[in-house]
């Protein structure tokens, strides 16, 4: 499934020292404080880069920058979880994964944090489509597929309802903080772990029933990914949404098709000849849109689902299926084929996939009341707020794109099940 999945980049950032917070009456304990949030920030943007990094290091390594960046915005572990008043110092600069060489700044430790929650919240998409390109997916391999990507959803989640609303500046439309771009990540890792469940379901020949609610639940998860994104910038986000756009016809033809199969399963031929009908349709808008996609320009690695073997055993299982039904549509059942499309299941019992849900880790306790009062602090009050907009630097480095290394561009080889899936 090397590419199965559409990834957007990653988000850039300049460097940090966290000088401006040293001064001669800086504690022991607080100038530690601050090298290690050098060196774990450091290693923390180095891990995400590489789509094979360790889940658990990631996860390890976040949680430790996380506690001590919470230092910084909301005060010690002991106090009373107001702002900090260290949390206007230093000029953070990130780049945005749907805008480019195109900066986001503040002057705030919380954009800082959210910033870097966001871009680990991306390097998970990465990281389950990099396992996801194994040729050999194993039974582990797919779960922590399916839970990364959960996980994923589950800190894009946590960002929107919980960081984004701490933020005094939420940035410019188009921008990692816009609910938009937030909520189309959140749908997107949901239907995806999603199809990991459908997979499997679909090898294991599950109730048809079951396959058919499933496809269609995940269909609706791809077409509300893109309804988020349809008010944004199309130069910018419309590689992405003619992804959900793929994605959703093709498991809108999914869904048909294995409604289909279970109405025959009933003897109701005639409505199964429909549902087949309206499968080859919504599978020739998907090829369509696939077409469409490989010529478009902007943000993202290019997916190729058209070329792995699930998206090329439909279309056979479709015409094969319809042709059959047909032929004894003639001979046994004389049913009338409706002129109305059957409706599809409702909402799917099981396998239905959410987010995971993320926890921010609490506050180093070695941020004491002393520790924070002894960093240099720029001004207090409406003057630290007023830094956001007026001392930012005129002329600052550009942050170039991260080069990423493809996940895999080899073509995928053929499965060894007969489903074309590989989630076994």
């Amino acid at each position: 499934m090397a590419h199965w999945f559409h990834r957007n980049p990653l988000k850039n950032t300049s460097k940090i020292s966290f000088d401006q917070y040293r001064s001669s009456s800086t504690t022991p304990a607080a100038s530690k404080l601050l090298g290690e949030m050098k060196e774990s920030r450091a290693k923390l943007l180095n891990l995400v880069r590489n789509p094979e990094s360790s889940l658990a290091d990631v996860t390890t390594l976040m949680n430790e920058y996380a506690a001590n960046a919470r230092g910084l915005v909301q005060g010690s572990a002991e106090g009373a979880g107001k702002e900090s008043g260290p949390r206007y110092v230093v000029l953070y600069r990130w780049t945005n994964t749907m805008q480019g060489k195109k900066v986001s700044e503040q002057l705030d430790a919380q954009f800082e944090l959210y910033s870097m929650l966001f871009d680990v919240a991306v390097w998970h998409t990465k990281h389950a489509a990099h396992l996801a390109s194994n040729p050999e997916i194993s039974m582990n391999d797919a779960k922590e597929v399916h839970r990364t990507l959960r996980a994923a959803a589950g800190i894009f989640e946590t960002l929107k309802d919980s960081e984004l609303p701490k933020l005094h500046d939420t940035g410019d439309k188009g921008a990692d903080t816009d609910t938009r771009i937030l909520d189309a990540y959140v749908m997107q890792c949901q239907a995806e772990a999603q199809e990991i469940t459908l997979a499997r379901a679909v090898e294991l020949k599950h109730k048809n029933s079951l396959i058919s609610a499933l496809s269609s639940e995940t269909s609706k998860m791809f077409m509300m990914a893109g309804d988020h994104l349809s008010t944004l910038d199309q130069l910018q986000v419309g590689k992405w949404k003619k992804y959900s756009g793929i994605k959703e016809a093709f498991y809108k033809s999914y869904a048909y098709c294995y409604l289909g199969l279970s109405l025959l399963e009933e003897d109701k031929c005639g409505n199964a000849i429909r549902c087949l009908r309206e499968s080859l349709k919504a599978f020739g808008i998907a090829e369509q849109l696939c077409r469409e996609y490989a010529t478009m320009k902007g943000p993202g690695s290019h997916a190729r689902p058209q070329d792995h073997m699930f998206f090329r055993k439909l279309s056979p299982l479709v015409k094969g299926t319809l042709e059959k039904c047909e032929h004894e549509n003639g001979f046994i059942y004389f049913q009338k084929v409706p002129d109305e499309v059957p409706e599809l299941p409702m909402k799917a019992t099981f396998g239905l996939a959410s987010a995971e849900p993320y926890s921010m880790p609490p506050v180093n306790p070695e941020w004491t009341e002393e520790a924070l009062k002894s960093l240099k602090a720029a001004q207090d009050g409406a003057e630290k707020l007023n830094l956001q907009s007026g001392s930012k630097s005129a002329v600052a480095e550009d942050i170039t794109p991260i080069p990423e290394p493809n996940i895999s561009s080899e073509p995928a080889p053929p499965p060894k099940t007969n489903s074309g899936c590989i989630v076994q």
